[in-house]
């Protein structure tokens, strides 16, 4: 893009970035309207809403279909060593999660994934594929493949409103005690670029790996996108 269509852009940007820091705006406080912004600033439609958008994408602010624009919450943290699910950092922050669950099947391992989990060629699975938002914002992608014969009737508790692993515990007596996990730098095709609501190329945070139980019995095998804007890991050290 030519430097010279950005600045307006930019300037529309700091303009909103001092506005909310001179109002001393707190997280989920609302911004005036487009219109109102417009005639404070005397920008254009289409400049102010292309500044929204890139705020948007930096996690600065964030938008509500119908509502307005709103200041964003720092990102939440997940902590690399923490065995708790999505669910339960989110609630725990103090952050307003929903879930969407986008797929929901029976399967039979293949050889990829019955290498993972350590289990033989046809035994059964539960994928299960769910869009997690923040505030309303879509920030990861997540799907996990659940060990069906050990947690038969499993889709019956699963709700975009419930934690998994609090269904499991609560429903299997299962205890989750551990897991690997790699963390990588992936780019979104089309399908996750559009459930994500970025552009296709974007990149993400690639999350993959294992959950066990008190036995070290793979239960669980999970493969995540997520939004770095929204969500950072990090790990705790600890002089031993």
């Amino acid at each position: 893009m030519n430097p010279d269509n950005q600045r307006p852009r930019e300037e529309a940007m700091e303009k909103i970035e001092n506005y909310i820091i001179e109002n001393k705006l707190k997280p989920d406080h609302k911004l005036p309207s487009e219109r109102s912004m417009c005639a404070m600033w005397d920008l254009n439609r289409t400049t102010l809403r292309s500044a929204i958008r890139q705020l948007v994408l930096e996690g600065k602010i964030y938008s509500k279909n119908g509502s307005g624009t709103y200041v964003s919450r720092k990102k939440l943290m997940k902590n690399l060593q923490d065995v708790e699910g999505f669910y339960e950092t989110a609630w725990k922050a103090g952050r307003e999660v929903t879930t969407k669950v986008v797929a929901m099947e029976v399967c039979e391992t293949a050889k990829w994934i019955g290498k993972r989990m350590e289990l033989p060629l046809g035994h059964k699975l539960l994928r299960v594929a769910r869009i997690r938002f923040l505030e309303g914002c879509p920030v990861m992608y997540e799907t996990s493949y659940l060990d069906y014969q050990r947690f038969p009737k499993l889709e019956m508790h699963i709700t975009e409103h419930s934690s998994l692993y609090e269904i499991l515990k609560k429903e299997y007596g299962l205890d989750i005690t551990g897991g690997r996990e790699v963390l990588s730098i992936a780019y979104c095709d089309e399908k996750e670029a559009q459930d994500l609501n970025v552009s296709k190329g974007a990149p993400v945070i690639c999350q993959s790996g294992i959950a066990v139980d008190e036995r070290g019995k793979i239960f669980e095998y999970f493969k995540s996108i997520t939004r770095w804007e929204y969500v950072c890991f990090a790990s705790e050290l600890k002089r031993l």
